[in-house]
């Protein structure tokens, strides 16, 4: 499916956005290898998960997204764990019966996270708690849109909150090797959801970590050393009350200028107390000037 001048907002969990002059919404493999090197030869491409970590303004290319390549099979299974291969589009809590059922470890800590998708998870080596998606991705299958070819990285480039995707191409599948847990999995997704909910400000449209954590030190604990804890712009966009690390849209009315005002901001004050200048982890897409 292609769609002219589709809004962005409600394709992302922080509610902001603009439009998309194209959104391309493949649902099969061949969809996305007949049509996605036509459009890469006219327009840049932006590749769209769950919308979990991305801000959009207006964006005057294709946005990409995986929503409708779902799917898993087991590939392999014995006593060591079990090699899934996985659609990019499939919401990480997809695979929590597989998990509870099998008592199997490696994306607990992140199925907490609204919206997230496999294939943005990957794309971004998503964490929390000390685990990452780099410690479970054995492989990833992608279309090289230059070429127009799928192809497989078995040993794919990782690093902190990045990976060597989606400048390698759009993400179609992944394959996951999940190990058994030491103890009851149910359990510990229990006890890090409860966590989380008493920590983060996932009751309102957020777009998660704003700032990547510098080296040895906390990106919220600095935010709310500078005073950003609660701060708000006339749109009601806020650094959260609950960890100042998130970006909030109170009111659903914020914009781009808000998101861009208070990331200059922030990263202004902790540059000028600190001597350190915070690096964003949230996707901001935008053509706009």
């Amino acid at each position: 499916m292609l769609l002219k001048n589709e809004p962005l907002a409600d394709k992302t969990t922080i509610k902001i956005g603009g439009s998309a002059k194209l959104f391309f919404l493949p649902s099969t493999l061949e969809e996305v290898k007949e049509v996605l090197p036509l459009l890469a030869q006219d327009y840049p491409l932006y590749y769209l998960g769950g919308g979990s970590n991305t801000i959009f303004g207006n964006f005057k290319g294709v946005v990409v997204s995986s929503h409708s390549l779902r799917g898993f099979r087991v590939i392999k299974e014995n006593s060591e764990g079990i090699l899934l291969e996985v659609w990019a589009g499939t919401p990480l809590k997809d695979l929590i019966p597989l998990i509870f059922e099998k008592n199997l470890c490696g994306i607990e800590t992140l199925l907490g996270i609204p919206r997230i998708s496999v294939g943005g998870a990957v794309a971004m080596n998503a964490g929390a708690y000390g685990k990452e998606m780099s410690q479970i991705t054995e492989g990833v299958y992608y279309l090289d849109p230059l070429k127009g070819e799928i192809l497989f990285e078995e040993n794919p480039y990782f690093g902190y909150r990045s990976s060597e995707f989606p400048q390698r191409g759009f993400i179609c599948k992944v394959l996951l090797r999940l190990k058994p847990c030491s103890s009851p999995v149910r359990e510990i997704v229990k006890k890090l959801n409860s966590r989380r909910r008493k920590s983060q400000p996932l009751e309102l449209p957020t777009a998660g970590s704003t700032f990547k954590n510098p080296e040895g030190n906390f990106a919220g604990k600095l935010l709310e050393e500078v005073g950003l804890k609660g701060f708000c712009t006339e749109n009601g966009l806020c650094f959260s009350q609950k960890h100042a690390n998130f970006l909030v849209n109170f009111w659903q009315k914020a914009n781009l200028g808000d998101v861009l005002k208070l990331i200059d901001l922030a990263k202004e004050k902790v540059l000028k107390e600190f001597n350190l200048l915070l690096e964003e982890e949230v996707k901001i897409v935008s053509t706009d000037g």
